[in-house]
């Protein structure tokens, strides 16, 4: 008995909307969209990178005791002053010692840095400026009141703020933490992140590419990018511009991911199914299309608790997205009172050419320029040939942000910048600024 034909997949197409909405607009969108998730309880060696879900408070003074700041003598002041030798008490007081008993006029303790002061002591006096003879010791310098002395409470007050909720943790924040005696320590659940290449010409950067191919060079940047800030993601099918398997791709979403994350198939193009199968598949369309360039056609999605980004598929364009857009999403699921990229105000190396209609994003390299006068972050813009351009944009550390409307810029004037890395630093003068001109094609 003949098989009947295999039933078509249509996905419904829907023409792309060009009234796009502003970068601020779809960051609205997203703060009101997306909240933080559960909290979770993990241990404090592993939670580096996470989000703290509970302000932590200190339970204890720091130091919480008085406390030496130097190896040398605890002293009184009167006994210190007098020039002559003062008789030294037979003991020694260490870090992790009780304090003793108080000092008594005429007599010094030898002490070791992070000990607990006897009660009594006025200063410490460094071991370098004092001399011992004969169970007697006379000092080189009168100590000042307090001189070397970490006094209970000095940095921290028992109940006092140490992290505020929504830090994402640092290595300081942690030995805080640690101080308080918060292990384990309360953190957002991370996201749950999928992301998937779609298009026929992709393939594995493992393969050969065929004629009309290209390797994937988005799947493994946006998983780098995610590591890179402690988010787990694993990395999905490639998915050809077939109905049948984009179709198949949304269906699927949130069996085990928070976000699906995608490039291309988000434009105008009659290969660009992706947001109409969403739609298809219950997703409710949130935004598709913001006044960015690069990265316009990026669409914004939910079912249920599932998210959809749809990133666009040119590298760079991909990328930019990520960091204004999905970075935003990603950090709130998380709890981030701070998502995003960090913001910067540079001064410009080189010139700009007028945005246009859509706020604009070149590719740049940030430094911190040390001179006799202080420091200065410059940024330099990138050559580059558009959205395409990995290579060029490989090297940049910066994004400088030219709102729409506003006028071209010239070298010297400030812009603002979101940091895709840390500043560089050049210790021995200004840079050598790109020659000015326009990224094209983005």
């Amino acid at each position: 008995m003949d098989k009947p034909p295999a039933r078509e997949v249509r996905v419904p197409r829907r023409p792309y909307n060009p009234a796009v909405i502003s970068l601020s607009e779809a960051l609205t969108i997203l703060a009101a969209a997306v909240s933080p998730a559960a909290a979770e309880d993990v241990p404090l060696s592993g939670s580096l990178g996470r989000v703290l879900a509970r302000d932590l408070r200190s339970d204890v003074d720091w130091p919480p005791f008085d406390t030496s700041a130097m190896d040398g003598y605890a002293v009184r002041l009167a006994d210190a002053r007098g020039g002559s030798a003062v008789r030294e008490r037979p003991e020694r007081v260490a870090a992790g010692d009780p304090p003793g008993a108080p000092l008594s006029p005429g007599e010094v303790v030898r002490i070791m840095t992070g000990a607990p002061l006897p009660a009594n002591t006025e200063a410490v006096v460094p071991v370098e400026r004092s001399q011992r003879e004969g169970g007697f010791v006379s000092f080189t310098v009168a100590p000042e009141a307090g001189a070397h002395i970490r006094r209970r409470g000095e940095s921290i007050a028992a109940g006092s703020l140490l992290v505020a909720r929504g830090r994402r943790l640092r290595p300081p924040d942690i030995a805080l933490a640690a101080l308080a005696g918060a292990d384990p320590v309360s953190v957002f659940r991370a996201p749950r992140i999928t992301v998937a290449a779609t298009g026929n010409e992709v393939v594995r950067g493992s393969q050969a590419p065929a004629p009309g191919h290209l390797r994937d060079s988005n799947g493994p940047m946006l998983l780098a990018e995610c590591a890179a800030r402690g988010w787990t993601a694993r990395r999905g099918p490639s998915v050809p511009d077939d109905p049948a398997a984009v179709a198949e791709l949304f269906a699927a979403a949130g069996a085990a991911e928070d976000f699906l994350v995608t490039t291309g198939g988000v434009s105008a193009g009659d290969l660009d199914l992706l947001p109409a199968a969403a739609a298809a598949a219950g997703f409710e369309m949130l935004f598709h299309g913001v006044a960015i360039r690069p990265g316009k056609p990026t669409a914004f999605a939910r079912r249920g608790s599932t998210f959809w980004l749809g990133l666009p598929g040119n590298p760079v364009a991909a990328s930019v997205a990520f960091h204004l857009l999905a970075r935003e999403a990603l950090g709130r699921f998380e709890g981030d009172s701070d998502p995003g990229p960090a913001r910067i105000s540079a001064r410009l190396e080189s010139a700009l050419p007028a945005p246009g209609e859509r706020d604009r994003f070149f590719d740049a390299v940030c430094v911190c320029v040390w001179s006799s006068a202080g420091s200065e972050l410059r940024v330099s813009p990138l050559r580059s040939s558009g959205s395409h351009d990995l290579a060029a944009y490989a090297r940049a550390s910066a994004l400088v942000h030219c709102p729409a409307g506003s006028p071209a810029r010239a070298p010297g004037e400030r812009v603002s910048c979101g940091l895709l890395d840390r500043p560089a630093t050049e210790p021995d003068g200004p840079l050598t600024p790109a020659p000015a001109r326009d990224p094209a094609g983005r």
